[in-house]
């Protein structure tokens, strides 16, 4: 059996890419364990805050995210006709951070950017089509089983990491409950190509509706944007492509027949709002959406995911290479937690009930109040600063410096 003094990330998505990334840079040796063949080529999740973007700069992939992702220096929420009604703009948080703006771009690239920084580092190792099986520990070692092209492979190693997503195996096989609820609705995820530009849309826009309530924000440079929208639970696949065109009839701006935009990828998905009963056991921590889901309404998931990995790695290297207390491991975990049960999954939710509010008297409240964000710059600033939070109470780290 092959033993690892080091760190195995189990996941392969951004948030274990890049929990792999600082721990590698800082000599750990580690192996990423991913039980698909490759890079997920879905898009997914899009939108990245500033205090995410600051931590993209501190890992040292800031510059190569740009250079393929979409600036946002503002957010439109529109009513269902695609009326404006209310505009925050990021220059309102310009004094405040480095970054007064959003950055779109779909995970699946961001996780290719990683993946290019961590082929540089010889004491990382990818191993991809690496199906967790089973997971078993005593005082000094995880045991991991998987299921790869060669058969079963047995590796045991001094931590794990659990980033394996909402569906995580290693949450399930340690015993941890994922506590919270399923929402009603399924949404709709399509990526479509149209050019929302030209009707005046800004890169991310919120759509509130009582019936067609939607998220429309740009993916990439390449003109594809992500329409997320409700459906009913109840009706077939084939029955939610036969009522796209008429959904998009009204959602999309110009009353576009099916001629005028092209479909590229349509997944009908449930949503949930769910948290790990804790995010450590043993030698074995949780992040991202192995310890915590959320509704996609603000881009809070992996935003508040890319913290978590920076946080993760860090407590992980204060233990292996220096030594420090397991008491480093227990703070991230009560942080990590009280920063998405205080502030990532009430916020989310008061995004998804805003959109689709259906009492009247609510929803005029509820345009008042973001009316007054777009027209008072220090409310504005106040709303957008309430990002920072995502950070929780460990303050950052100086951006890295790389060898030459």
């Amino acid at each position: 059996m092959e033993t690892l003094e080091g760190v195995v990330v189990v996941g392969g998505g951004p948030v274990g890419l890049l929990t792999a990334l600082k721990l590698g840079r800082a000599g750990v040796k580690v192996i990423v364990l991913e039980s698909e063949a490759c890079v997920s080529p879905s898009p997914r999740a899009v939108a990245y805050m500033p205090p995410t973007i600051a931590a993209m700069q501190r890992f040292g992939v800031l510059e190569d995210i740009r250079k393929r992702a979409v600036y946002c220096p503002s957010i439109n929420y529109r009513h269902g006709d695609g009326t404006l009604f209310s505009t925050l703009e990021w220059s309102a948080v310009a004094e405040d951070t480095e970054f007064p703006y959003m950055l779109l771009l779909g995970q699946n690239h961001v996780s290719n950017v990683i993946k290019q920084h961590l082929q540089t580092l010889p004491n990382v190792d990818i191993r991809w089509n690496h199906r967790v099986e089973s997971i078993d520990q005593d005082a000094n070692y995880v045991t991991i089983e998987t299921r790869c092209p060669g058969g079963i492979s047995r590796l045991r190693a001094r931590w794990v990491a659990a980033t394996d997503g909402a569906r995580s195996t290693v949450r399930e096989k340690i015993g941890l409950s994922f506590d919270g609820i399923t929402w009603a609705e399924r949404l709709v995820a399509t990526n479509v190509f149209y050019d929302f530009t030209v009707h005046g849309y800004s890169r991310a826009n919120f759509v509130h509706d009582p019936l067609d309530w939607a998220v429309v924000v740009q993916l990439d440079q390449s003109g594809l944007w992500r329409v997320c929208y409700g459906e009913d639970p109840s009706i077939s696949m084939e029955e939610v492509r036969r009522r796209m065109p008429e959904r998009f009839k009204r959602l999309l701006p110009g009353a576009p027949t099916p001629d005028r935009y092209r479909v590229d990828h349509l997944n009908p998905y449930r949503v949930h709002q769910r948290c790990a009963a804790e995010f450590r056991r043993g030698r074995v921590i949780l992040a991202g959406d192995a310890a915590h889901a959320t509704n996609p309404m603000g881009g809070l998931g992996l935003s508040g995911g890319v913290l978590d990995a920076e946080h993760l790695a860090r407590a992980l290297i204060s233990v292996v290479n220096d030594s420090a207390s397991v008491k480093v491991l227990d703070d991230y975990s009560v942080d990590r937690r009280k920063v998405f049960l205080e502030f990532t999954s009430p916020t989310a939710t008061q995004n998804f009930n805003w959109m689709k509010e259906s009492d009247p008297a609510q929803r005029a409240r509820d345009t008042e109040l973001l009316t007054h964000a777009g027209t008072d710059r220090a409310v504005m600033r106040e709303v957008l600063l309430s990002f920072e939070k995502l950070n929780g109470s460990s303050r950052p780290a100086p951006p890295l410096k790389l060898a030459a």
